[in-house]
C-alpha cells in the first residue's frame, strides 16, 4: 500500500530528492517497458538536471520535468490505468494555464495516449532512442557481426594479463572515486550534463545503498581501470554508469563483456539497455559496434487546449 500524498485526485508536485527513492522505489515495477527513463537510477539521476518533480496519487506515481527547450513535461506515470493519468495531467495543466507535453513516450504507448488526445501532435528525437541488445552478444562477442568487439577484448586478454572483475563493495568506493576524479579531469568537457553526470556518478557511489544498484569494478596489476553500475528491471539489466580509462586498449569492451557476464543472469535478464546517445556522434559509432536488436523510440507528444479533456 502506497503512501498518498492527498486524499483528492489532484495533483500536487513537490520536488524530488534522493531521500525519497525508498518510498518510491515499488512503483517502478509498474514501468512495463524497457526505456531507460523509467527506471529509478535515471529518474534520480537525473532529478536535478532536468528540475524532477514528484506526485503521489490515487495509487500512481506521476513526475513533472522540465528538459531544455520543451518546458514542463510529463513522463507517462507509473501504475494505475491511462485514462486517469491522461485525464488528471489535462486538469493539472488546465488549472496550471499550461500546454501539456508528454516526453518521453514509448513507441507501444503513442497509440493509446494520441486515442486520448486526438488533437495532439507526434514528434520522434532519434537521439533519445535508447539502444537495447540481446544479453548473450554483450557477454561473449560471438559471431562476424560483433568481431570488431571481440578483437578489442582479445587485444586486452594478450595485453594484460594479471586483470579482475568483481563486484563493487563499499569498501572499493574511495578507490573508485579517485579513479572517477582521474577521468573527469582526462575529460574536462564543458558540457553542464557532462559535469552534472559525473556529479551523480559520485552520488551513486557516496549512497550505494540508497541507490542499490549492481556494480562491477575492472582492475589491471591491482589498480582500477574501469567501473559499470546499473540496475534490473523486469528483463533488462540498464547500464546506468560506466567509465574506463581509454588507455588501456579494449577496457570498455572488456568491461562492457564483464558487466554483462556477471549480472546479466540466464533465464533473468534477456536484454541489456545502454542508454542513448544524446546525439553525439563518438557514441553513437560505439553503440552501433554492438549492433543493438532495436532501438527504442521515444516521443514528444504535445496536446493544444488542455481543457477540452479535464473535467475542472
Amino acid at each position: 500500500n502506497h503512501t498518498k500524498i492527498r486524499i483528492e485526485t489532484m495533483l500536487e508536485f513537490q520536488p524530488l530528492t534522493l531521500g525519497e527513492l525508498p518510498r518510491l522505489r515499488d512503483f517502478f515495477k509498474y514501468s512495463g517497458g524497457r526505456i531507460c527513463d523509467t527506471t529509478p537510477g535515471t529518474v534520480f539521476m537525473w532529478r536535478d538536471m532536468y528540475r524532477t518533480e514528484y506526485a503521489v496519487c490515487d495509487g500512481s506515481l506521476y513526475f513533472k520535468v522540465d528538459y531544455p527547450g520543451l518546458g514542463p513535461t510529463f513522463p507517462l506515470p507509473l501504475g494505475g490505468g491511462r485514462p486517469e493519468h491522461f485525464r488528471r495531467i489535462a486538469e493539472y495543466c488546465c488549472r496550471q494555464q499550461l500546454p501539456i507535453s508528454f516526453c518521453p513516450v514509448p513507441r507501444e504507448e503513442l497509440d493509446r495516449l494520441q486515442d486520448f488526445f486526438p488533437n495532439s501532435a507526434a514528434t520522434a528525437n532519434r537521439d533519445s532512442f535508447d539502444y537495447l541488445y540481446r544479453a548473450e552478444d554483450l557477454q561473449f562477442f560471438r559471431g562476424k557481426k560483433l568481431s570488431g568487439p571481440r578483437n578489442h577484448v582479445n587485444k586486452f586478454l594478450k595485453t594484460y594479463g594479471n586483470w579482475t572483475f568483481g563486484d563493487l563493495t563499499e569498501d572499493q568506493v574511495p578507490e573508485v572515486l579517485a579513479f572517477l576524479d582521474r577521468y573527469a579531469a582526462g575529460w574536462g568537457k564543458a558540457a553542464p550534463s557532462f559535469h552534472e553526470e559525473v556529479s551523480k556518478n559520485r552520488e551513486v557511489l557516496e549512497h550505494l545503498s540508497a541507490y542499490d544498484m549492481k556494480g562491477g569494478v575492472l582492475r589491471v596489476d591491482g589498480g582500477v581501470v574501469g567501473f559499470s553500475l546499473g540496475e534490473i528491471v523486469g528483463d533488462t539489466l540498464f547500464t546506468h554508469i560506466e567509465k574506463a580509462d581509454r588507455d588501456y586498449e579494449g577496457c570498455y569492451q572488456m568491461l562492457v563483456a564483464q558487466f554483462a557476464q556477471q549480472f546479466a543472469q540466464e533465464g533473468m535478464v534477456a536484454f541489456i539497455n545502454r542508454e542513448d546517445d544524446t546525439g553525439d556522434l563518438g557514441l553513437r559509432t560505439s553503440k552501433l559496434s554492438y549492433h543493438p536488436v532495436a532501438l527504442l523510440e521515444k516521443y514528444t507528444v504535445t496536446v493544444d487546449e488542455p481543457c477540452d479533456y479535464c473535467q475542472v
